[in-house]
């Protein structure tokens, strides 16, 4: 008898495991599924931040945070200097209050409880810089001879001016509507209003590759700081095409100048639905089409973290977070979802001067 029930020891342990096993099956399938369903938030902060004294800069809650659901979410802005405020934290540069400070950001689900916490660090930099620096820019339409570089010339006070083959003496500039950073690493043709300005000057024909010295040579300039400013177009759920093109840009500029800044600028979160849907083309056909807001903020989320993944902490290059920082909901011209009006250029002005005054050094 005692042996008889040995024997079937194993097979009652088999029955009994089984339900188990099969529950567990069921309670993993189930927490996948409502995974699906849970409302999920990502958010980023870079761990500096700089505002020069008489500059405005504001970090807007919608734009540090991407969720599927913005209003079941509370955000705290913790920092001795500055303004808490409804949509985001807010702070005009002063003179007495020059140097460095914690700034935390707690975001609370609708119940208060605490969801992440990220924390960075507020630099209050003196607006005057000790030296003269030409800036080559090189991007797509956000800086084909927007007025953003008039305004950080007189910011400046004439000490920065910028350099390229396109736009004004003070104020030109290597930004080509419609390019993206893919677009700058081959023969990529240009048109201005519909006339041909022939394949840009980044781009080698012998060597057949974007090459830095190539364009030195070529166009006869040489600038002190190279800023790139792309991602707009070629915008896509995974970015690593925009960020392996950036870094083949870097990779090859570093080649030629080891000691030169370099400026990567996050480009902006687009507009509101409103003007995403209603912005057409010349021949009246959606210029945006298929496109929504809520996908388009998840990428540049994306495109914002892999680029600060990818180069955050590469020595000589400091990334400027100018999608935090401009207003997306306010500052868009009239039928324009990519393109801000005058208030969004002085944003823009306003960012990258507050970087430059805190990171370039005579």
């Amino acid at each position: 008898m005692t042996q008889n029930k040995r024997r079937f020891l194993p097979a009652i342990a088999v029955i009994l495991v089984i339900p188990f096993l099969a529950l567990l099956i069921w309670n993993i399938s189930l927490q996948r599924e409502l995974k699906k369903y849970k409302p999920q938030i990502e958010a980023y902060l870079p761990e500096d931040i700089y505002v020069a004294v008489g500059s405005t800069i504001e970090l807007y809650n919608n734009q540090v945070a991407w969720t599927g659901i913005r209003e079941g979410y509370s955000f705290n802005w913790d920092c001795p200097v500055g303004e808490n405020l409804e949509d985001r934290f807010s702070i005009v540069g002063k003179e007495e209050q020059l140097g460095e400070y914690p700034l935390i950001l707690t975001i609370y689900d609708y119940n208060v409880n605490e969801i992440m916490t990220l924390k960075s660090t507020l630099h209050v930099v003196d607006q005057v810089l000790e030296e003269e620096y030409s800036i080559m820019n090189m991007g797509d339409s956000l800086s084909n001879g927007r007025e953003w570089y008039r305004t950080i010339f007189y910011l400046s006070d004439g000490q920065i001016t910028f350099t390229g083959t396109r736009g004004w003496t003070k104020y030109s500039h290597e930004g080509r509507s419609g390019f993206s950073a893919e677009d700058y690493l081959g023969p990529k043709e240009y048109f201005s209003e519909g006339v041909s300005e022939g394949i840009h000057p980044f781009y080698d024909p012998v060597q057949e590759m974007f090459d830095w010295n190539y364009y030195k040579l070529y166009t006869g300039k040489n600038p002190d700081v190279i800023q790139i400013f792309l991602g707009t177009n070629g915008l896509a759920d995974d970015p690593e095409g925009t960020v392996d093109a950036l870094a083949q840009m870097v990779k090859n500029i570093r080649r030629h100048d080891r000691e030169i800044p370099i400026y990567l600028v996050n480009t902006i979160y687009w507009a509101d639905q409103e003007k995403i849907g209603t912005m057409v083309r010349q021949d009246g056909t959606a210029f945006l089409q298929g496109e929504f807001k809520n996908r388009s903020d998840k990428r540049i989320m994306n495109l914002m973290k892999a680029m600060d993944k990818r180069f955050g902490n590469m020595e000589g290059v400091t990334l400027i977070p100018l999608a935090l920082m401009h207003n997306s909901r306010d500052n868009f011209q009239e039928g324009d979802a990519l393109h801000p009006g005058d208030a969004g250029d002085q944003q823009f002005a306003d960012v990258m001067y507050s970087v430059y005054c805190g990171t370039l050094e005579p």
